[in-house]
């Protein structure tokens, strides 16, 4: 049993940073991640192993130094930064100098009282913080608590002031102090690798290289350096450059914003407040984001009629940039990768113009949500249609009440013709004269959908529909190969002659060609045609014609010949001694539709299309009959 010295323990400040690391750097386990890295002076992403809480610490140093210079009365501009991958060395160096005085209440060297001291440093009074991004007053002590070297260089202009702490703060040298004209600040550290369990390789190097870049991007005022090399960026405009050519960019006051498609299917953003990466967002993305999403939303709804569309499925299509400067920034960590500073504290507002909105419906990112919605459509639609073809697997043919159904339907369908007629009265007049054993036949009420101009998910709720597709043995987006995969080899449409029996005939053949054009190449679709005109001749012959015109044509020549004649005004006039007539010799009766040419295509779309410019179409076709 431990002892309750063993047990119960009270750490100096020290101590308990480096056993509680992750509340104060992150995570100090190798992580494995896709990241943003320079190459031939483009960002692109590629898998690294590194170690966040390392990373951490190198930034902390950087960050004094953009600090530094933002503060009244500084003349920093310049930051140099080394990295020595085989000594494990790291220096960060700038124009600026700290105070080499002794603070009058301490009795201490300023630049000891900075360094060498957790919450310490002059980042607590929020009335002088402005936009920066120190806050807690630990950030360059952390770093010299996961050092094994940590040496502090400055000069003010009169002195200068050297200090290093060693063995992770648990040894410190006594200040040296001499009389020195320059301004500088450096700060040199080799972090303690093996506590931290990291190391400064290939991967580690280029994630440290793309902070600096960052940090140029966010502060054109800036001259930055690695390894005396320097950072040619000038703008925030020109560091979104490096991940994309298509951006929209936007500025005002402390406000930099850039919006382009995500490539990833998910809202992405690049963010900065006050020069710190924020790679978890945060109340300043969402600000930004949201308000660009209504905006779009708005006009989605009206231009685009997507009524139904989610603020969520607009942003998944966003990849923000945005460089923002916040009074007194508060985060969820001293990790600081999101901010929680309310809006209203922000210390300055943003509105999204309309302008930038137009730009941004003309382009990809628009197109992006579009071809998303269509593609949820087509999933939707798709859903039901599947539902529909469930339902029509285990309907029973028998159960539709306007099917009159062939008793080898199903079992011999080469044998088999199905007439789809206009009305009940044609039905029974075919049913009284028919082989029950290989015709059928279904009655339409009224006229059939036109599913170019309806949604197909529509077709799911008419029945009329779902009695044709039961009837013959369909299914909907399953292409039919053989017409042994069917109930009936032949579909015959059986109407009256006349307008509305025309325009039914019309609207079928455009069904089956926009669903199963197959059908019309295995020769499955007919027109079922019964004579108009009947002619009884003295001879005693009986002779029928289908048009008025064949007709016409025949009595110029034979007139004396005609002992009588009768019209037929529908298939209704027709008895059932004239469909056992006609059902008996069918091949004759029988017309085959052929849609599968170019030409019949598009007389389909121009008499029953819906897409734009169908209309304009089908009024010159009109015209032209």
């Amino acid at each position: 049993m431990k002892k309750i010295e063993d047990k119960y323990k009270k750490l100096d400040d020290i101590s308990h940073v480096l056993a509680r690391s992750g509340m104060y750097i992150g995570s100090i386990k190798p992580h494995t991640s896709i990241k943003w890295i320079i190459e031939d002076e483009k960002m692109i992403q590629k898998e690294l192993t590194y170690n966040p809480g390392f990373l951490k610490i190198f930034d902390e140093i950087v960050t004094n130094s953009i600090d530094e210079s933002k503060r009244d009365g500084t003349k920093l501009d310049i930051i140099k930064v080394d990295v020595n991958i085989n000594t494990g060395e790291i220096s960060i160096w700038d124009n600026g100098g700290i105070p080499v005085v002794k603070h009058k209440e301490y009795n201490e060297w300023v630049p000891t009282v900075i360094f060498g001291y957790l919450r310490s440093g002059s980042n607590f009074n929020d009335s002088d913080n402005a936009m920066l991004t120190g806050q807690n007053g630990e950030g360059s002590s952390l770093v010299a608590c996961f050092s094994t070297m940590f040496k502090v260089e400055t000069a003010d202009g009169e002195h200068s002031f050297t200090q290093v702490w060693e063995n992770n703060m648990s040894v410190k040298s006594e200040p040296i102090v001499v009389p020195c004209k320059s301004k500088f600040t450096k700060i040199t550290f080799i972090p303690d690798y093996k506590r931290l369990n990291a190391e400064l390789n290939e991967d580690t190097n280029a994630l440290l290289i793309k902070r600096v870049i960052d940090a140029a991007g966010c502060n054109n005022n800036l001259k930055f350096y690695v390894n005396d090399v320097c950072i040619q960026i000038n703008s925030f405009q020109e560091y979104i450059k490096m991940y994309t050519d298509e951006v929209i960019y936007h500025s005002i006051d402390r406000w930099e914003v850039g919006i382009t498609k995500s490539d990833s299917g998910s809202f992405e953003h690049v963010s900065f407040v006050n020069s710190t990466n924020t790679n978890q967002g945060g109340t300043h993305v969402d600000y930004v984001t949201d308000q660009i999403v209504d905006a779009l939303r708005t006009h989605l709804k009206t231009k685009f009629k997507l009524k139904d569309i989610k603020p969520s499925e607009i942003k998944n299509h966003i990849r923000l940039f945005l460089n923002c400067r916040i009074v007194n920034p508060r985060y969820n960590s001293q990790t600081k990768e999101c901010l929680i500073t309310e809006v209203r504290d922000f210390g300055s507002s943003y509105k999204i113009p309309d302008a930038i909105i137009q730009k941004v419906l003309k382009s990809s990112v628009i197109e992006a949500v579009l071809a998303w919605a269509e593609a949820k459509a087509k999933a939707a639609e798709a859903a039901q249609l599947r539902l529909l073809n469930k339902e029509t697997n285990k309907a029973n043919p028998k159960l539709i009440l306007k099917l009159e159904d062939a008793s080898l339907a199903g079992k011999k369908p080469e044998e088999c013709v199905l007439l789809i007629c206009e009305g009940d009265s044609a039905s029974k007049a075919i049913v009284s004269g028919r082989d029950a054993k290989t015709i059928g036949s279904l009655a339409l009420k009224g006229k059939p959908l036109n599913i170019n101009t309806v949604d197909k998910k529509k077709l799911t709720d008419n029945e009329e529909f779902k009695n044709i597709m039961i009837a013959v043995g369909l299914r909907l987006g399953e292409k039919v190969t053989k017409v042994s995969d069917l109930r009936y080899s032949k579909i015959a449409i059986a109407t009256d002659a006349d307008a509305d029996g025309n325009h039914i005939v019309g609207l079928m053949i455009s069904n089956m060609y926009n669903l199963w054009p197959e059908l019309f190449e295995l020769g499955v679709i007919h027109r079922f045609v019964t004579p108009l005109i009947k002619i009884w001749t003295k001879q005693g012959d009986v002779i029928s014609f289908n048009t008025e015109a064949e007709f016409q044509t025949w009595k110029m020549k034979n007139e004396k010949n005609i002992k009588n004649y009768k019209y037929y005004k529908g298939l209704g006039t027709s008895s059932a001694d004239d469909f056992r007539e006609y059902l008996s010799n069918l091949d004759k009766h029988l017309i085959k539709i052929d849609a599968n040419t170019p030409t019949a295509a598009d007389l389909i779309d121009v008499v029953f299309g819906k897409e734009s410019g169908s209309a304009d179409k089908r009024k010159v076709w009109l015209d032209l009959q």
